[in-house]
């Protein structure tokens, strides 16, 4: 069991990450690529990410073994949201964390070279780590960003509805059937018994993508605090976007076009209701055309509390692109 310990100013400072992170991203996708546990539903992503796995990407799976420590440095919790940037936060890393967190990582087994030399901040070592952390991207993750990205921005979504509607406690009441909020005192389902206190530097909550146990954090209690947390479950890989095809058709009209650019006009999601006042139509009727869309791949539903809360999946974004380039 993990437990977070709040402090008046710690709740003042509890944010949702801006959106996928791609450095979390990568070093989650490496445990389940490992860890041979992966869900079904991302069974075909994995029997591919491991056909374009180099040698080199094999090596940078060693920073990340998919139980027990993974070092902290190869997710700096900077915020970013572009790859590069991610590297370049890596490659800022200070050479004391550095030298921590692959002391710790290879404390119960032999080191390579390659680690000694990263440990002691060796410029060409730090060079191949970001070449290598970049083309693991490139290929196993960025084929699939976009998907990534939406989805992890709807479940964002949901958290900053939560927190819209009943602040923080609710928010962290409602993060993740892994999580207990009994204030101040965050309980998360851990493999390690630990402790962590915030001592007034807040907390960033990230929904991501390939976290599909249990919520993660950095072990270095010296670091930026963070919880990891998994998506829904029913975020799954076969939502993405598919090839429009005569489902599309269906979509064809003013209303329904109107509900789509509705629900893009809310980046925290749109309940029914509000989509209903919007678009000028009945509750019954926003119900029916959202489901529409829904069903053509076009938004994503998810309840949240008592509401279903409304988010536009890639190929949504894509049409309204489609459409908005055309209109110029």
């Amino acid at each position: 069991m993990l437990r977070i310990h709040f402090t008046a100013a710690d709740l003042g400072a509890v944010r949702l990450a801006a959106g996928a992170d791609p450095l979390w991203e990568s070093l989650l996708s490496q445990h389940l690529l490992r860890g041979g546990a992966t869900p079904p539903i991302l069974g075909q992503w994995r029997a591919g990410a491991i056909a374009r796995l180099t040698p080199q990407m094999r090596a940078l799976m060693g920073l990340a073994p998919p139980t027990g420590y993974s070092a902290d440095f190869l997710t700096p919790t900077s915020g970013v949201r572009d790859i590069a940037a991610g590297i370049d936060a890596v490659l800022a890393t200070p050479r004391e964390h550095l030298r921590a967190d692959l002391h710790r990582l290879v404390a119960r087994r032999p080191s390579s070279g390659w680690l000694r030399r990263l440990a002691d901040g060796d410029r060409r070592a730090l060079s191949a780590l970001a070449a290598v952390m970049r083309s693991y991207f490139d290929a196993v993750l960025g084929p699939h960003w976009d998907l990534i990205a939406s989805q992890v921005a709807a479940a964002r979504a949901r958290g900053a509805r939560s927190m819209v509607d009943g602040g923080v406690d609710r928010l962290l009441t409602t993060l993740h059937p892994a999580v207990r909020w009994e204030a101040p005192t965050l309980h998360v389902a851990y493999p390690v018994d630990r402790d962590l206190h915030l001592d007034g530097r807040g907390l960033v909550l990230m929904p991501s993508f390939f976290c599909r146990r249990t919520p993660v954090t950095l072990r270095a209690a010296d670091r930026p605090p963070v919880l990891v947390y998994p998506i829904d479950d029913e975020l799954g890989w076969a939502a993405g976007p598919a090839a429009p095809g005569d489902r599309l058709l269906a979509l064809l009209g003013t209303t329904r076009a109107a509900v789509l650019r509705a629900v893009a006009l809310h980046p925290h999601g749109c309940t029914t209701g509000e989509l209903a006042v919007q678009v000028r139509v009945s509750l019954s009727s926003a119900s029916e055309h959202a489901t529409t869309l829904r069903r053509a791949g076009l938004l994503w539903a998810r309840p949240c509390g008592r509401h279903t809360l409304h988010t536009v999946t890639p190929l949504g974004y894509a049409l309204l692109d489609g459409a908005s380039r055309a209109e110029r």
